[in-house]
């Protein structure tokens, strides 16, 4: 298991981006840290380490954050394995061109 330290920088940038996005979107829309924490079903203290950055929190804690600051519509964002190239390179790669259909048993 890596500890705090051993992070990559872009991986720890992009943890205080998101903590910082979330922060702000809940303040914007007027909202205490403890009403948000209640209402995605969470601690107040996983909540402030969202809004830190802390990269031990679970994604299903980010994602209902997210959710219940009606940003469900960022999950696709999270899941979109289309938008990876080098992903959809390696599997059109493996991909089959034509499929055969099954051979029935005679």
């Amino acid at each position: 298991m890596k500890s705090f330290k051993t992070f990559p920088f872009i991986v720890e940038d992009s943890l205080i981006d998101l903590g910082e996005r979330i922060s702000l979107s809940r303040r914007a829309r007027r909202v205490t840290q403890p009403d948000l924490a209640a209402k995605a079903g969470i601690g107040l203290s996983t909540l402030v380490a969202i809004e830190r950055g802390a990269p031990t929190v679970q994604i299903g804690s980010v994602l209902m954050v997210l959710w219940a600051l009606g940003l469900e519509g960022t999950f696709d964002t999270f899941s979109n394995l289309g938008s990876d190239r080098e992903l959809c390179e390696l599997m059109a790669d493996s991909i089959p061109l034509t499929v055969q259909p099954k051979r029935r048993p005679r």
